[in-house]
């Protein structure tokens, strides 16, 4: 899963500008986050168009930095992110972000961002989605 991540000064409509730029093109969204940082806003896309919507943004004026994501499955229980990250860390594999996609009573499934996705895609081949 790829992520595309638009790093801007923050101002009042940041959002609907970006938002209104993606209508506009015909994006669907499949998840989106933000945070502001003093001045600065981060914006995290989402998108199944990940190149256009790229060169999109980018053509906009937008600072944008594309990130990949590997998905895993997990089984839920107390302690299970303990457990992946321990799986990465045992292996001097770091960790740049975890984000829990969608879970249900039994599973989740965790999209991660690494330093080395080769190296971790080799560890968690077992419980890796797709």
């Amino acid at each position: 899963m790829k992520t595309l991540n638009i790093i801007h000064e923050d101002h009042p409509g940041l959002l609907a500008e970006v938002t209104t730029l993606l209508e506009q093109g015909g994006v669907a969204v499949q998840d989106f986050a933000g945070l502001s940082v003093g001045d600065t806003a981060v914006l995290s896309l989402t998108v199944e168009n990940f190149e256009q919507v790229f060169r999109m943004l980018s053509d906009a004026g937008y600072r944008v930095i594309a990130s990949e994501h590997l998905l895993v499955r997990l089984e839920k229980h107390p302690g299970a992110l303990a457990e992946l990250s321990r799986r990465l860390a045992e292996e001097n594999v770091n960790v740049r972000g975890m984000h829990i996609v969608t879970k249900d009573e039994k599973t989740g499934i965790v999209a991660l961002e690494t330093i080395d996705h080769e190296k971790a895609r080799e560890i968690l081949k077992d419980i890796l989605v797709g």
